[in-house]
């Protein structure tokens, strides 16, 4: 595989792939619940005697070309188990009437995961992404076995959404969605993206909003437009490692602070740039981060 594809995809306007191209990645389904199955996406790790788990839990609506490159580079130093959540369009629902998009049942999600592969067993690191952030803060708080380490990029405690937000996704058809992508996409790029120095920004997002399921997406945002976590922070004990970035547009930088502030043993970074959160190079610092953490654990 060319490395240089490989490292631009992220950031490129390409919305598929043939996953087959890539002899590392493995496609897997999970159980979650009865009449729900999750895609995860698995990457073996290059040193086939690590122990070393991560558990990757991706934003709302995230797609996987925007974290391919970095689980790659993250499976330089361990395994990795990409979940794709309930809301995303591979996921299999078979009751879609009785679907709970509450972030407890993202958490409950995230536990059978784990105990599908038997992670517990060696231990395994909790890595999530903005709404991927609160899901596993949440599957902390929910009492189950912790991680060695948590890594969270731009997690916020709640989500904005303006009123006008609110209004249409209350009202309208998710059907129409599709009328409003053309907007949606003059918005993100025009509104909310630095194309200057932020571009891959906009194409991260970009391929978001193009790839969602919108009936999915509608459901899951409603329950967000007023949840608060009510999560302690401040119990949380394992080294953690906080990844925002104080110009991005889509995420409240304050909110990456505070939560920073509130958790223990927390190393905290701003790499200036939203789009540097998908980087190799944000995955080789958090690679050290599991290798410290794993030297301290062994000594």
């Amino acid at each position: 595989m060319d490395d240089v594809f490989l490292k631009n995809l992220p950031l490129s306007s390409r919305e598929t792939v043939d996953f087959f191209m890539f002899p590392w990645l493995e496609l897997d389904y999970v159980t979650v619940e009865e009449g729900i199955i999750l895609r995860v996406f698995k990457i073996d790790c290059k040193q086939p005697d690590s122990k070393i788990n991560i558990v990757v839990v991706a934003g709302l609506c995230s797609n996987f070309l925007g974290w391919i490159d970095i689980d790659h580079e993250l499976s330089n130093v361990g395994h990795i188990y990409h979940i794709e959540t309930r809301e995303k369009s591979s996921a299999k629902h078979y009751d879609k009437k009785k679907v709970d998009y509450s972030m407890e049942r993202y958490a409950t999600d995230i536990s059978k995961v784990v105990e599908h592969y038997n992670l517990n067993e060696e231990g395994f690191y909790l890595f999530g992404d903005s709404f991927g952030s609160e899901v596993a803060v949440k599957f902390l708080d929910g009492g189950h076995n912790p991680p060695k380490g948590l890594i969270l990029i731009s997690p916020e405690a709640n989500f904005s959404f303006s009123d006008w937000m609110k209004v249409l996704f209350r009202l309208l058809p998710h059907r129409l969605f599709y009328v409003f992508k053309p907007m949606l996409k003059f918005i993100l790029k025009y509104l909310r993206t630095d194309m200057k120095n932020d571009p891959g920004s906009y194409y991260l997002n970009k391929r978001n909003i193009v790839t969602s399921n919108p009936k999915r997406m509608k459901k899951c945002a409603m329950n967000l437009f007023y949840y608060k976590s009510d999560a302690d922070y401040s119990v949380i004990k394992c080294p953690t490692y906080i990844i925002a970035a104080s110009t991005d547009k889509m995420h409240t930088f304050e909110k990456s602070v505070d939560v920073a502030k509130r958790i223990p043993n927390t190393t905290f970074e701003d790499v200036i740039l939203y789009q540097e959160t998908h980087s190799r190079e944000s995955a080789v610092k958090i690679s050290k981060f599991i290798l410290e953490v794993e030297k301290e654990i062994q000594e």
